[in-house]
């Protein structure tokens, strides 16, 4: 049949066929994937709420990093925690040349109970000695690990019955903080 087509008729149906073939691929292949391409425009434009772009991944992980570290410095042994506190912050103070006072009703303190429940102990210790001294002892102190961490540091010049002090001896009252592991 093609063969009794004049040439111009051949060219007319090659030309019609081509036309044909490409709408069906646009529609059967290319709309589909045109639809797709607009969606995922749309899509990114239009963002998800509460759904945190890809950039601030790293933030977040140099954030999570900072505060395990700072968590780390709070933690403190379980078993026979309160000898080993007092060991350890009464050979800093030994070192550092500061006496140290232990009074059994500073060193309990009424505690939130949640505080109970999560672990959080704190202790209290009262220091004295010269300025130069106690600071430090509360620079070494605030580098110790396993200890915790200074949750509350007063210096007070006067003595347990309330007098003024003639020579340059100090209080310190100090809590630490920290979390059973």
């Amino acid at each position: 049949m093609m063969e009794k087509l004049s040439p111009k008729n051949k060219k007319a149906i090659m030309i019609f066929s081509m036309i044909f073939v490409v709408y069906l691929a646009y529609v059967f292949s290319f709309e589909k994937a045109i639809a797709a391409f607009v969606l995922n425009r749309q899509l990114k434009q239009a963002g998800h709420p509460g759904e945190e772009p890809d950039v601030a991944f790293p933030q977040l992980e140099k954030k999570h990093a900072f505060y395990q570290a700072v968590l780390k410095g709070y933690n403190v042994r379980r078993e026979d925690r309160e000898n080993r506190l007092w060991q350890s912050v009464s050979a800093m103070a030994i070192a550092k040349n500061v006496e140290i006072n232990f009074s059994p009703n500073m060193s309990t303190a009424e505690k939130d109970t949640s505080e109970i429940v999560r672990g959080v102990v704190a202790q209290k210790f009262t220091f004295r000695g010269s300025y130069f001294n106690i600071v430090k002892l509360l620079d070494t102190l605030a580098k110790s690990p396993g200890i915790g961490k200074i949750a509350d540091a007063k210096l007070i010049k006067k003595t347990a019955n309330g007098n003024e002090e003639k020579n340059d001896k100090l209080n310190l009252e100090l809590q630490l903080v920290g979390k059973e592991n």
